[in-house]
């Protein structure tokens, strides 16, 4: 299963506070992160995402899950999508908005490396 740790990033919260639908076009390909959903206990979070390849489009759900200090950014098993390098991208894409909002975290483990922006700068 795909997914990337975000080491030493704050809460949830925070994301939800600074989060603004997303839109990526490249070539073919149409990554969007349209709605943010947190939990009452705030340690989870949904991402309403669709990512369009060669005009197919898949729908499904980034979930984030908060820990200590930490953010794992994965898919919901309940939509379980295709990983599609443009799923992918799109994991990598919310990972980075992450690190923005969170200047001083860093990626930990993850299975995503070839799609990570390197650092939280300017894309």
């Amino acid at each position: 299963m795909p997914h990337v740790v975000v080491e030493e990033a704050g809460d949830l919260q925070g994301l939800y506070q600074a989060f603004t639908p997303m839109v990526q076009r490249t070539g073919n390909e149409i990554l969007k992160v349209q709605e943010f959903y947190v939990s009452r206990s705030g340690k989870d979070a949904l991402l309403e995402s669709v990512a369009i390849e060669k005009g197919a489009a898949c729908t499904f759900f980034v979930q984030l899950k908060s820990h200590e200090k930490a953010i794992t950014v994965r898919l919901l098993p309940a939509t379980d999508p295709e990983k599609t390098p443009a799923v992918k991208k799109l994991m990598a894409l919310v990972a980075g908005f992450i690190r923005k909002v969170y200047p001083g975290s860093r990626y930990g483990k993850t299975n995503l490396q070839e799609y990570l922006v390197p650092t939280a700068g300017p894309e």
